[in-house]
């Protein structure tokens, strides 16, 4: 028992860094969309500093950029639907779940984008994820603080490995599925390429 109250214990200082982080990337974001002038959906809100107003930011500033097209869902979006309808509970891989908020031709993105999801999110997220949809209801804010924090964690690690000197995502770096599938592709055939190389190497 001790030792699950150390484990609860050292998850919510998880939570607390993420959402910490989380906050960070939001002002940067929002600065950068003021610097441009579009202060389109946040000034109608800037009065609330709670913390449901700054969790929301990243929802606002989805649909603002979204325009008058489609809105493309956003990393988090989707593995928010997906725990909340049970989708993961049985151990479904996250490429291969159906949703009808993803084209046919965005299915290539999709699935690239979910399996850099499953090679970053750790073990207590995908545990977290993987619940029942009962567990899930009774959570909703830390779903929401993990499945940002997941969708941040892509970004940087896509910017890592793109070889910028600071990682941390710029307020214009969206994470939608379609520019983090397209962007994770170009690096699993880099690797792809880089192990074939160094077999022929051998």
């Amino acid at each position: 028992l001790e030792r699950q109250e150390e484990n609860a214990r050292e998850a919510h200082r998880e939570y607390m860094d993420a959402k910490n982080l989380l906050v960070r990337v939001r002002q940067a974001s929002s600065a950068a969309i003021e610097m441009m002038g579009g202060r389109v959906a946040v000034a109608g809100d800037e009065s609330s500093d709670d913390e449901a107003g700054g969790l929301s930011m990243a929802g606002r500033l989805s649909q603002s950029s979204g325009g008058k097209s489609r809105k493309v869902p956003f990393v988090q979006d989707l593995l928010v639907e997906f725990a909340k309808a049970g989708e993961l509970c049985d151990g479904k891989k996250l490429p291969d779940v159906d949703t009808d908020k993803v084209p046919r031709k965005d299915r290539s993105q999709f699935v690239n984008s979910m399996k850099l999801v499953e090679e970053l999110w750790t073990e207590e997220e995908e545990l977290f994820l993987r619940s029942s949809p009962e567990e899930i209801n009774e959570s909703l804010e830390e779903l929401k603080v993990i499945a940002e924090t997941i969708a941040v964690r892509c970004l940087t690690k896509l910017n890592e490995w793109e070889g910028r000197t600071d990682p941390t995502p710029t307020g214009h770096q969206k994470p939608s599925y379609v520019s983090i599938g397209t962007r994770a592709r170009r690096v699993f055939v880099g690797r792809k390429k880089g192990e074939a190389e160094a077999e022929e190497e051998v």
